[in-house]
Order: structure tokens, then sequence, then C-alpha cells
């Protein structure tokens, strides 16, 4: 329902409450004209007919506008220009906002994911175009967004997986036999042990490692626009420990060095994460026989084992930097006390049943 009502100046004033929840107003001199716009926006939206506007602009010319005025991390925009560019200004580029239907949103899809487009891709593209739709909305240019109840292809995660501490003990042998080793040793070390992101390692400079204390201070990151002065996340922003053996590892690498960053390039400069995959973390797991995996594996080990330890999944998520504990409850079966209230009911059930399937021969405990 529209609200109105006569402002000091002795103008009229109505407020309308868009769709999205935003409320939208207009002043004038005469009620009439108030009073004949909050009619024509209601109509508008409980009609969903579009706005005029929206009939003349295109999603190429919104989408130009809505990336200029985004606020995101570099990163983030030159992924999500990469995404609008190879599939979604392709498809709906010269379309008007107003023009596209929820049906052609799920045709769209359903192409991409007929022609092998992979589930991941299709997703992002999808989530690209439901933002900009919805901030379209947002603008007073859409009455709603055509982007609802859309069936997006499965994203089949993989598997968690993890080092064992067998595994790290062969890679950490093979990591000194190359050059540089002890360099190689700490900065995997640290990551089984810590948890820290490869640009969290990449970041760290010599003034955050407390040797008397056994923490690292997170302040700071390394990412592919270069080194940002604040981590992923408020809560990326932390002290995390480390044991003595990677205290050790880490004293051999910059010892009584008082300033710059911990892990370094052989040709200078902080270490690159792509860098240290080709040239070292790849080579490691082939010469100590552990099947491939991305570097950022040594993150997921740092949460299993503690889980493994019984530390409680919160604790975990506040040194691995998450706000929450979903990501770490991947790991929960783990845990030294995972299932234990199915094994506690079976041996509840077992102690009632009155007999003992021990001392049954194997055809009766068999049935």
């Amino acid at each position: 329902m529209a609200s109105f009502r006569r402002l000091k100046s002795g103008k009229w004033n109505v407020r309308v409450r868009h769709p999205s929840g935003k409320t939208i107003c207009k002043t004038d001199p005469l009620k009439r004209v108030v009073v004949q716009w909050a009619a024509d926006k209601e109509r508008e939206f409980r009609t969903g007919a579009p706005l005029e506007r929206a009939q003349k602009v295109t999603v190429g010319e919104w989408c130009e506008r809505w990336l200029r005025t985004r606020r995101v991390e570099p990163t983030t925009a030159k992924k999500d220009a990469s995404q609008l560019g190879a599939h979604v200004l392709p498809q709906w580029g010269d379309w008007p906002l107003a023009s596209i239907s929820r049906s052609d949103v799920q045709a769209w899809i359903n192409d991409m994911d007929a022609r092998g487009v992979g589930a991941n891709t299709v997703t992002g593209a999808y989530h690209r175009l439901a933002a900009m739709l919805s901030d379209a909305v947002l603008e007073g240019l859409l009455a709603s967004s055509p982007c609802r109840e859309i069936d997006l292809p499965r994203v089949v995660r993989p598997a968690p997986r993890w080092l064992t501490k067998d595994e790290y003990g062969r890679i950490q042998l093979a990591l000194l036999g190359q050059p540089r080793g002890h360099v190689w040793a700490a900065y995997v070390g640290l990551g089984c042990y810590s948890g820290l992101r490869p640009g969290e390692l990449a970041g760290l400079d010599v003034e955050h490692v407390d040797f008397d204390r056994g923490l690292v201070r997170v302040q700071q990151v390394m990412t592919r626009a270069g080194l940002r002065a604040y981590p992923k996340s408020d809560s990326s922003q932390r002290s995390v420990p480390f044991p003595p053996e990677v205290g050790e590892l880490l004293w051999r690498v910059i010892g009584d060095t008082g300033q710059g960053p911990v892990f370094t390039a052989a040709e200078g400069g902080r270490v690159n994460e792509a860098n240290v995959r080709n040239r070292v973390w790849n080579r490691a797991l082939e010469d100590a026989g552990v099947a491939p995996a991305r570097p950022y594996i040594t993150r997921h080990t740092a949460a299993s084992w503690l889980i493994q330890a019984g530390v409680p999944d919160y604790e975990v998520a506040r040194l691995l930097g998450h706000s929450s504990t979903r990501l770490v409850a991947t790991y929960g079966h783990l845990a030294p006390d995972a299932h234990e209230r199915v094994r506690a009911a079976w041996r509840d059930a077992h102690s009632t049943s009155g007999f003992d399937t021990v001392d049954m021969p194997a055809s009766r405990a068999l049935g």
C-alpha cells in the first residue's frame, strides 16, 4: 500500500515499496500527480510489467555500467569479467533487460549443459547473470529478476583429501633433496600444521613470526594483483600456533633476519604459488610417491590433523580463518568420537538382547 503525506513545504510525498524491499518515493506540489504515480507503480509491480527504461537498456549496456560501479577485489572483478565475456554476453548482450524470461534463462542453462560445458562453469555464469539482474531490480530497471527457481546442473565435489603423516614425512624428505630444500620444507611444514592459505604463506613477513610463543600473525596476503594489506576476510586476520618442529624449520630459513618476506623465490621477491607448484611441489610429490594434488592440500591436511586430534570444530575454524564451521564439517568423520552415539546404541541394544553373538556358531550369527 502506498503511503501519502503532506510535507511542511506544502508538497505531497508518496512512498511505495518495491518488490525488492526497497522503498521508492515521489514528491510533487499536486496530490493527484503522486496518487497517479503510486497507482502506476503498484500496478507495474503487481503485473510484472517492465519499466519503460528497461525496454531500451540492453544487457550489454547494463553489464558495462554494472562492472564499473561494483566494489570487489581486482581478482574477483577479473574473474567475473572473464565469465561474463565467455558465457553471458554472447547469449544476452543484445537482449533488452526486460525481454528475458525465466524460461529463457532455463533454456540457456540447458543448452550449455547439453554442449558439455562444465557444471562449475555453468553455475558460475548463471550466478554472474543473476547478480547483474538482481542489481538491475534495485536500480529500478526491472520489476523482478527472471533468475528464479532455475534448475542448475549438479556440481560434483571431489572427495575430501589430506596428507597422512607418512605422506607428509616422505614429501619433506623429497623437498630437502631439492635446491633450497630447507625453504620448501618450512613452507610445507607451516602449511600442514597451521592451515595458512598459499597466499597467506607468501604474504608472511619475518616480523609476523613469534618464535618465543610459537605463533605466526596473519596480517596480509599475496594475490595475483600483488600484496594485499589485509586478509581474505575479517576472520582471516588471526594468530596461529605452530609446533616446535615447524619452528626449527622456520629458524633455518629466517634465523636472525629482521625483516622481509619469510619465503622468497630463487630469483628474489616473494614466492609465487604457481611457481612453487610447478617447480617444487609437483616434483616432490612424484619423488615421494604421493598422488598429484594442489598445494592447497596442506590447508586441508591441517584441518584433518586437528580434528583427528580431537580439537573442536569451532576452534579449527577459527585457526583456519573461517567465520563458520561449515567447511570444517567436511572432516567431521575423522573426529575421535565420530559415530560414538551410534556405537553406544549398538552396545546398549546388544547388552539388553540377552545373548552374546560372539559365543554363537558362525552359521547362527549370520542368520
